[in-house]
C-alpha cells in the first residue's frame, strides 16, 4: 500500500502536492490546503501521474548529478542549500532521488553548480 511521504501513514490514495517547491505525495490529510496536482493509486506508477505537456523531464539520476557537483566544487550540502535559499533537508531528499525538484530549484541548482538537469539539454 502506498505511504504518504509527509506523514508516512499508509493509505489507498495519494496526492501529487507541492511543499517549498518539490514534489511529494501525500495523504488526502496532508494535502488538505496544498496545491493538488492529481490523484495517484500508486506513487510508483508514473503513468498515473497527470503531467503538463510543457513541462519538461527532469534527468534520472539528477540526485547523483547534484551530489556529484557538489562535491566536485567542494561544497557541504549546507552552504549549497543556503546559497540557493533552500532546507538542507529538501536538498538531502533531492539528492536521494526521494524528491524530484521544481523548475525554480532546479533553475537554481542548475546556475549554481553548473550542470544541465533536464533530460532535453543533457547533450
Amino acid at each position: 500500500m502506498p505511504t504518504c511521504e509527509i506523514c508516512g501513514k499508509e493509505v489507498k490514495k495519494l496526492y501529487l502536492v507541492y511543499v517549498e517547491g518539490s514534489k511529494l505525495y501525500a495523504c488526502e490529510e496532508c494535502a488538505k490546503g496544498l496545491e493538488k496536482q492529481a490523484i495517484v493509486e500508486n506513487k510508483n506508477n508514473i503513468g498515473i501521474e497527470k503531467k503538463n505537456p510543457e513541462e519538461r523531464e527532469v534527468i534520472e539520476n539528477y540526485g547523483e548529478v547534484i551530489r556529484k557537483a557538489r562535491e566536485k566544487l567542494g561544497i557541504d550540502r549546507k552552504v549549497l542549500a543556503e546559497k540557493i535559499s533552500e532546507k538542507e533537508n529538501i536538498l538531502a531528499r533531492i539528492e536521494r532521488n526521494e524528491l524530484i525538484p521544481d523548475d525554480k530549484i532546479i533553475k537554481k541548482l542548475e546556475k549554481e553548480l553548473g550542470i544541465k538537469l533536464y533530460e532535453d539539454e543533457v547533450s
